[in-house]
């Protein structure tokens, strides 16, 4: 017996390895001259980052660098600070790297502690954790439709999206930007942030042309102890190469900060005018082709028998992009240490897990608010606040389960108040494809077995007494006929029976 098969091929785009690498970071900081004595440490902080990401064989480099960050109250009482950049380069052993595996490394900070040892010299001991991630296209194939003489067919719609590929890409920014006059000279750099906006992704012939702005805030320490905080916009417009992407395909670019540099530069009067930012910036694309057709759900033959072989695959319909951004709205607790002045606030990190449930999607996490401000008795003061969040998103055209790779950062915070009545307003902004999903059983193979010719049935008529809610397909295919034989003969139209029915076969 001869029967044609055709066969739908299925991507999915997802992470297939994971490996983590620590390194530690342990250094004995001695205060340069033109820092003063130190009364008190505020905090401590390490920043790393990852500039560059290198596949050599089986083994994965990222390097980079970790920034310490020393903000301390001097010996007269005012606010100093102090960095100091420690190399960063690990690597892992990973096997079969193919050349369409898409590498990435993302480094975090595992713990930091400090002391002082002396009004000169600090010992700091912390890790940073390396983790690699290997992203790569996997695809399977069902059969879309069998067609053969006496075989019979049970064909479901499917409706859902296959991965036309997937892409990392690490790009560097830079820009020296012009600092406004100050009315004291600048020391030293409290911290710096940046935030990579995506507002336009446009699929060509297997490119993606991605463009948005990089938010950089970056605060700084001046002589008088004073704040200065500068903010500076920088667009983004970048060209990914994405093999199988065109103008059809749905795309979802995840942009984060790998890594940030900022030097100050002088004028010729030895002053601090400029900052010469470089930012790393590393995105994640995936492209989405929507797949509209068949697949079979079972198939049997009326003449000889078949080796089926079937297996479960998702349909992901695309419901929607989540492009939002909340605010988280709260008041943090400063009682018995009440504020006077705020000098600047800022969200150190937001997590983020999400769930889903008819038809919406909830983003829940903890963001941390750290604060820099001048205590009751005129000195300056550190403290980080934790605080829960939960943000919903319905998409009211979709009843089942959503999934989605979602992310959430940090894009403006705002505080005011004093004493211990402070309210804080943490604008996040979340990102994602949103996919409805759904597990469907499809058959992934079907052969015809050797000598097995079905032989006719003794009896020319069988009379069958069918349950309420039987299958006419599963009654078909036990005695070895076709649903529109049974359905002509027993004057049925349902596919489900509704109630008890004799049955003529």
């Amino acid at each position: 017996m001869d029967f044609n098969v055709d066969k739908q091929q299925l991507c999915d785009c997802r992470i297939v390895r994971e490996a983590k690498a620590e390194q530690g970071v342990d250094g004995d900081l001695t205060l340069p001259d033109y820092c003063p004595d130190i009364k008190s440490i505020l905090c401590c902080n390490i920043e790393p980052g990852i500039n560059s990401v290198n596949v050599t064989g089986n083994r994965i480099t990222a390097d980079g660098n970790a920034v310490i960050r020393l903000l301390y109250v001097s010996a007269d009482g005012k606010l100093a600070c102090f960095e100091q950049n420690y190399p960063l380069s690990k690597y892992v052993e990973m096997s079969s790297l193919t050349p369409e595996c898409n590498v990435s490394a993302k480094a975090k900070v595992s713990y930091v502690n400090c002391r002082a040892v002396s009004p000169r010299r600090v010992d700091v001991h912390g890790c940073v954790s390396v983790l690699f991630s290997v992203m790569c296209c996997e695809s399977k194939n069902f059969i879309s439709s069998v067609n053969g003489d006496g075989v019979h067919q049970k064909l479901i719609p499917f409706q859902g999206c296959s991965a036309a590929g997937c892409a990392t890409k690490l790009f560097e920014m830079s820009e020296l930007i012009t600092l406004s006059d100050s009315d004291s000279p600048i020391k030293g750099i409290i911290r710096s942030s940046a935030v990579p906006i995506i507002n336009e992704i446009k699929a060509v012939s297997n490119k993606l042309l991605v463009k948005g702005e990089l938010q950089l805030c970056v605060t700084m320490c001046c002589e008088d102890s004073s704040v200065k905080k500068a903010e500076h916009s920088m667009p983004i417009s970048q060209i990914i190469e994405l093999d199988g992407v065109d103008d059809s395909c749905i795309c979802d670019v995840k942009a984060e900060t790998s890594s940030i540099d900022i030097k100050l530069r002088t004028d010729d009067g030895n002053e601090p005018t400029k900052l010469d930012a470089a930012v790393a910036v590393q995105a994640e694309v995936c492209g989405y082709k929507p797949l509209n057709c068949a697949c079979v759900e079972d198939v049997y033959s009326v003449k000889r028998e078949l080796e089926v072989s079937a297996s479960s695959v998702k349909s992901n319909r695309f419901a929607g992009t989540l492009d939002e951004t909340f605010l988280v709205t709260f008041q943090p607790d400063f009682s018995g240490n009440e504020v006077s002045e705020i000098i600047d606030s800022w969200c150190e990190s937001a997590t983020c897990v999400s769930s889903s449930d008819n038809g919406s999607v909830e983003l829940s996490g903890t963001l941390t608010l750290c604060v820099l401000y001048i205590d009751s008795q005129g000195s300056p003061a550190f403290a980080r606040r934790q605080n829960d969040y939960r943000f919903n998103k319905d998409f009211p055209k979709v009843k089942g389960k959503l999934v989605g790779n979602t992310s959430v950062q940090p894009c403006g915070v705002s505080l005011i108040g004093r004493g211990s009545n402070l309210n804080a307003k943490v604008q996040l902004k979340a990102n994602g494809c949103i996919f409805e999903t759904e597990d469907l059983m499809a058959v992934m193979d079907v052969k015809e077995l050797e000598n097995t010719e079905k032989s006719g049935s003794n009896f020319a008529v069988t009379v069958y007494f069918a349950e309420n809610g039987e299958k006419l397909w599963d009654i078909a295919k036990k005695y070895n006929t076709s649903e529109e034989t049974i359905r002509r003969r027993n004057n049925v139209k349902a596919d489900v029976l509704e109630q008890k029915t004799m049955l003529i076969i």
